[in-house]
C-alpha cells in the first residue's frame, strides 16, 4: 500500500514541478528560476512535513518521499549550473548554487520551526 501512496505522491509532485516550469517559461524568467523556486518551496514544505509527519508514517511517506521527492530536483539544479557555465554566465553560475543551498537550509529550518 505504501508503494502506491509514494507513487501517487511522486506523480503529483512531478506534474506540479512541470506546471511551475511552464509558468516560469510563460513569465519569461531565466531557465534556472523555476528550479530555484521549486527547490526553495520544497525545502520549506519538507521542514514542515518532517515536523508534522513524525507520528503519521503513511502520510509522511506520500508527501516527503513521493510528492516532495518528485517536486524538488537536485539533478536539474546541477544541470542548470552546467548550462550557466556553457553560457559563460559566471555571475549566475556562482550565485545560483550558493543561494540555492543557503535558502534550502534556511527554509527547511523555518518550516521545522513553524510548528515547534
Amino acid at each position: 500500500m505504501i508503494w502506491l501512496l509514494i507513487a501517487a505522491g511522486g506523480g503529483l509532485g512531478a506534474t506540479t514541478r512541470y506546471g511551475v516550469i511552464e509558468w516560469m517559461k510563460h513569465k519569461e524568467q531565466p531557465f534556472f528560476i523555476a528550479t530555484f523556486l521549486v527547490n526553495s518551496v520544497g525545502s520549506l514544505l519538507m521542514g514542515m512535513a518532517l515536523h508534522l509527519g513524525a507520528e503519521q508514517a503513511t502520510l509522511s511517506s506520500f508527501f516527503t518521499i513521493g510528492f516532495l521527492g518528485a517536486f524538488t530536483t537536485f539533478s536539474t539544479f546541477a544541470f542548470d549550473v552546467v548550462k550557466l557555465i556553457e553560457e559563460r554566465d559566471y555571475r549566475a553560475m556562482l550565485l545560483y548554487p550558493v543561494l540555492t543551498l543557503f535558502v534550502g537550509i534556511v527554509f527547511v529550518t523555518l518550516g521545522w520551526q513553524i510548528f515547534s
